[in-house]
Parts: structure tokens; sequence; C-alpha cells
């Protein structure tokens, strides 16, 4: 008859197989993850292979050897994992899946990029793109038309917002996207880090862009204000065109506007824009009490509002409610009136 001592080892026997089982699988799962790609955690596109191992640009240094030089590219806490990689506008598609056109149309010059993982762990590591776009609009068009959903805005420079697992911002000339292999305070922290020193340590002149604040400002949602570098609304002849949603209670309207080389120019081509219109089958409305400057078709059930002001084209995209778009459009071309030599 098994004693009670008997009864009691193998119950500890029993446990510790357990124990040592649930180990393994635990192991075995960790070890399958850091190499799972999960394709959902990467939504700018980006080919995760190696194709370049070109130093970055200005690496070299005349500082004094013990000194850091400016432009390499580190992160607290974190070990590189591959050598720095460049690109320029001839291969600027190897590193990006589908996304140079965007790039290339807004001006890109060059791209640096590294991955950097936690000492140890190579399974929890984050990648750092710095896009030089050679002016502040044309990086701030790739930020915005690319803006994230969900994004939460931060306050270290104008232009910046988080997600769950990367970071993107606007320091001068340069875009910045810093993407994670996972969901994790501490890589979210040096991303953070990285961010703060990348915008002290370059020497740039904070530049305001100034079209973003010529739309009106009640009831504009100011965190949805784009650029469109070009091809905008699908007219190849519109670029460097600023758009923002405003709220209503019939849902939101979006209004535009472009700063153009001079007067003539935005004339003619508030009337190219508007001829393209009716070419695809949209037809002109008569409204009471429009200003004589101010034109608007119907296409699709919709209306478009055209107008300029100045060197300025303006106007109001895609509208479903015609009251509403009257009142935004005659407040952006008031605001216009106010600033038209505003730069």
């Amino acid at each position: 008859m098994p004693t009670h001592k008997d009864s009691y080892n193998r119950k500890e026997t029993f446990i510790g197989i357990a124990v040592i089982l649930l180990l393994a699988l635990t192991g075995a799962l960790i070890f399958l993850k850091q190499f799972r790609y999960d394709p959902s955690l990467f939504p700018s596109g980006m080919v995760l292979s190696i194709t370049s191992s070109q130093p970055l640009p200005n690496e070299k240094s005349d500082q004094k050897s013990d000194q850091k030089p400016e432009n390499t590219l580190s992160l607290e806490n974190m070990t590189p994992m591959t050598p720095p990689e460049t690109f320029n506008g001839e291969n600027l598609s190897e590193k990006i899946d589908g996304k140079a056109e965007l790039y290339l149309s807004a001006g890109f010059k060059s791209l640096t990029c590294r991955r950097f993982n936690k000492p140890g762990d190579t399974g929890s590591w984050l990648e750092v793109f710095i896009y030089d776009m050679g002016n502040i609009e044309n990086a701030f068009a790739v930020y915005s038309v690319q803006k994230r959903e969900g994004s939460i805005p931060l306050q270290l420079t104008s232009f910046i917002y988080k997600t769950k697992n990367a970071l993107f911002f606007v320091h001068g000339n340069y875009y910045i996207e810093i993407i994670s292999s996972e969901v994790s305070d501490s890589l979210m922290d040096s991303m953070l880090s990285f961010s703060g020193d990348f915008i002290k340590n370059r020497n740039i002149e904070e530049k305001a862009i100034s079209e973003t604040a010529l739309f009106p400002s009640e009831n504009l949602d100011s965190n949805s204000i784009i650029l469109f570098s070009s091809n905008a609304f699908g007219f190849d002849k519109l670029n460097m065109v600023f758009a923002a949603d405003y709220k209503t209670e019939k849902g939101k309207i979006k209004a535009f506007l472009s700063r153009r080389k001079n007067q003539k120019e935005a004339k003619e081509l508030a009337v190219s824009y508007s001829d393209f219109l009716i070419s695809l089958g949209g037809k002109s409305v008569k409204y009471e009490s429009k200003p004589d400057n101010i034109e608007i078709i119907e296409i699709m059930n919709t209306y478009e509002f055209i107008f300029s002001n100045g060197s300025f084209l303006a106007g109001i995209h895609s509208a479903e409610d015609l009251n509403g778009a009257k009142r935004i459009v005659t407040a952006l071309n008031k605001k216009l009136g106010e600033n038209t030599g505003a730069r």
C-alpha cells in the first residue's frame, strides 16, 4: 500500500515535469518569435532586407577623436544590428516597397537608415529612417500624407506623433520614421530619446510653414492638415496643395489652398482645374450671393468650390453640404484676402 510520502513524491514529480514542459514551450515560442515578421507592425511598407552597407553621410568629422561625430546614427541603450545604409533617388525603391514615387515626387534627396536591438535580444529591435527631403515643405508633405490612424501628438517639435510601435516627425528638411518590431515601453523610450537628441543636436532653425496658419480656425481640425506635393485631387497641374478638414453638423468638409508664383498663375490654374472637372462631367452651379471670384462645380453629387485670391488658388473639395461649404469658403476667401502678402 502506497504511503503518504510516496504519493507526495509522485505529486512532486508530476509538478516538476509540468514545469519543465511549460518552460520548454515558452522557450520555443520566444525562439520562434525572434524570426517572425508580422506585416501589420510595418504600415509604411518598408522592405526589411539589407541592400547596402555605405556609411552615413558626413560620418567623418573634423571633431576631436574623443567626440562623437554629429551625424553618427546611434540609440541610447541599443546595439547596432546592421551597418548604416544610404539610398539616393536611383535606388530608393530597393528599400521602400511601393512608396518610392511618393518621396521622389516630393523632392527626395537621400535616405539614411539603421537597425538596432536591445543587447542580447535580437527579436526586440527598431529601425531608424532619416529622409533628407530638401526643405521643410517637402518633409511635411510625406509626413502629413502618410499620417497613421490612431496617432498621438507629441510636444518635442511642431510636427511629431507616435503610434503603438512607431514615431514620426519633421525637423527642418528631415522626415524621420522610427519603427519597432513590437509594442514596448522600453523601445518607445529609446525612440523618444533618439528623437530628442536628433532635434537638439541638429543646428537647424525652426521654420514655420506659413500656409498652415491661413486656414480659418473656426471648426478646423488642425491635425488633419496635409500637403499634396503633386497630382492633388487627381489633377496633374495641382501641386503643393495644402488641405484641411472642417467639422460640421453634417460631417467633414475639406478646404484647400496653394500659393502660386503670382496672381496670374493662380487665376489660370483656377480656370484649368474648373475645366478639368467639367471635362469629367461636372456642371457649373449658380448660387445666390456667392463672391464673384468663386466658381462652384457640381460633380458626382458633391460640390467643388474654386477661386483665386492674389497669388493663392483655393477652394473646397468634394463637399456634400453646399451651405456648409459656402460658409467655410467665404471665411477662407476673406482670410486669404487679409494675408496675400504673408510669407
